[in-house]
């Protein structure tokens, strides 16, 4: 490498040779069973022509034979990301597997710290469900096997990503709303750092443009992922105007709008109809009323786990669009 470079990762190598970081690693770890000799020997060139040296601990690591696997969960109090980690625990417990679970509460550092944790355990991969953007998150991809489930990270498109269409379902379930409810819509959006909550945001505003709708920008808000901060949402929004219908960004966000509908006193959804994201299990004890798109959990959680094994048998991941259907309650 020429001086003033900085030093190449194992993502450099395995781009320079063609081949997957799982393949890299095999080599470096020299598991010549796993890896043919042309793969080798493409990645064995990209080393030397790269001045490639790997990290002396990782590979002692690396090296040990693991069955526990991380997930980073983004919010262990949504129940839906809940059903997701049991789901893929269940699965990893009837292989004789185990799971590490760590709760980054949307937070960049808490999830930095997770990962970094991670990099003193021995850990066969990691599942990161909703993660967010962080050089620590493209170390840890350049060590580990790393799939990303229900949230991209733009920077990171090689990472295999297991989720639903959530612009084509967002503006479905758009679509849906305003022929029933649409003279009067309000929307409560995720954070748009969220590469989920933006692909939400702009299929419910290009089904808005669909129907000829124009939406004022103070119909339009941003909220937190959490119930707290849709009801805080709530409590400004309709101090200001009353709508027939709000779309939120997820189900707990709904959740906070329906508790400040009822307090005023609304029916829903004979006064305002509830529109979420996610059908959270809880809502078939909480939100009989809540009209939502359904996120199958089951089959995100064994997608996941079936790319984990593509790629720690160096083979290159790929996307996984699951299918999705609309719960209309009226």
């Amino acid at each position: 490498m020429k001086k003033g470079h900085a030093s190449p990762s194992i993502k450099d190598v395995a781009k320079h040779a063609g081949v997957s970081i799982s393949s890299v690693s095999r080599v470096i770890n020299d598991r010549s069973g796993t890896v043919s000799s042309e793969t080798r020997r493409r990645v064995q060139e990209a080393i030397d022509e790269l001045g490639y040296r790997p990290n002396r601990a990782g590979r002692a690591l690396r090296g040990q034979a693991n069955d526990t696997y991380a997930l980073v969960i983004s919010n262990i109090h949504n129940n839906f990301y809940a059903a997701v980690a049991w789901e893929i625990e269940r699965i990893l417990n009837d292989r004789g597997q185990a799971l590490l679970m760590f709760n980054s509460n949307e937070d960049v550092a808490l999830q930095d710290r997770a990962l970094e944790d991670m990099r003193s355990r021995q850990v066969a991969g990691i599942f990161m469900l909703c993660a967010l953007e962080s050089d620590k998150l493209t170390e840890a991809n350049d060590d580990f096997p790393l799939i990303f489930i229900n949230r991209r990270v733009t920077s990171m498109p090689d990472v295999p990503f297991v989720g639903i269409d959530d612009y084509s379902a967002a503006r479905e379930i758009t679509s849906s709303m305003l022929r029933m409810y649409g003279h009067s819509a309000a929307f409560i959006h995720g954070p748009q750092s969220s590469d989920t909550s933006s692909r939400r945001l702009k299929g419910m505003m290009d089904a808005c443009a669909d129907h000829g709708k124009t939406i004022d920008a103070n119909d339009v808000r941003e909220a937190s992922l959490s119930m707290e901060s849709g009801y805080e949402t709530a409590v400004e929004m309709l101090s200001q105007k009353r709508y027939s219908a709000i779309v939120c960004g997820n189900d707990q966000i709904a959740y906070g709008v329906y508790r400040r509908c009822r307090e005023l006193g609304l029916s829903v959804p004979e006064d305002v109809a509830i529109f979420g994201f996610d059908d959270n299990p809880m809502n078939q004890w909480l939100a009989p009323w809540l009209n939502t798109v359904r996120v199958p959990h089951v089959q995100l959680a064994s997608s996941a786990l079936e790319q984990m094994e593509i790629v720690q048998g160096g083979e290159t991941g790929r996307n996984i669009i699951l299918p999705y259907d609309l719960v209309l309650k009226g």
